[in-house]
């Protein structure tokens, strides 16, 4: 049966590049073989966590339809690919808050994580500071990363990439996280809604 890798959107502003490399991250998984969909929370907007109670004790059952909606596509999931924008030397509110929804959908899962940004660093200082936050889950961030640095100038208006040095990279990128998530399918607990 086939991985189940949704890529994660973690931008929802006008005029984002970011929706270049997770649409081309989408591709790249289906053709290897791999289920996947883009998760758009401009398409599924999240409210701000307001639960009185902590994601785990509500145990999959949560007080918003696109928060469900979302618990059931990571709950589905084998692993995850965030497309991690760069704000401020960190990561976006809309990408915190839908992490934070949620708690046992990612127990034992890896994380892809690609960095996105108008500068230089590529979104690095972002995936520094989301790392230790996806370990508090017992999951796992391959080392293994995707950095668009100047992203404006890597995708052309209608998102083909101009920069074939990303083909080979991202080969190696799909493997170990598709490989961990194969060595981490049996350590998961069985979880239902």
């Amino acid at each position: 049966m086939a991985l189940n890798i949704p890529v994660i959107l973690g931008s929802v502003r006008e005029g984002r590049r970011s929706i270049h490399p997770a649409k081309w991250m989408v591709e790249k998984l289906k053709a290897a073989g791999i289920q996947t969909q883009l998760v758009d929370f401009k398409e599924m907007p999240l409210p701000f966590f307001d639960s009185a109670l902590m994601p785990l004790a509500l145990k999959g059952r949560y007080p918003h339809d696109n928060v469900q909606k979302w618990s059931s596509i990571a709950l589905a999931a084998d692993a995850f690919v965030l497309i991690v924008s760069e704000n401020n030397h960190s990561y976006t509110a809309v990408l915190k808050n839908a992490i934070d929804w949620l708690y046992r959908e990612y127990d034992k899962k890896p994380f892809g994580l690609v960095g996105v940004s108008d500068g230089t660093f590529a979104g690095a200082r972002a995936i520094e500071h989301l790392r230790p936050v996806i370990e508090n889950f017992g999951a796992l961030a391959i080392r293994e990363t995707l950095m668009f640095g100047k992203v404006q100038d890597l995708f052309d208006e209608q998102g083909k990439l101009l920069d074939d040095a990303y083909e080979k990279r991202v080969v190696n990128f799909i493997q170990t996280l598709s490989s961990t998530a194969e060595v981490m399918k049996p350590l998961r607990p069985k979880l239902t809604l």
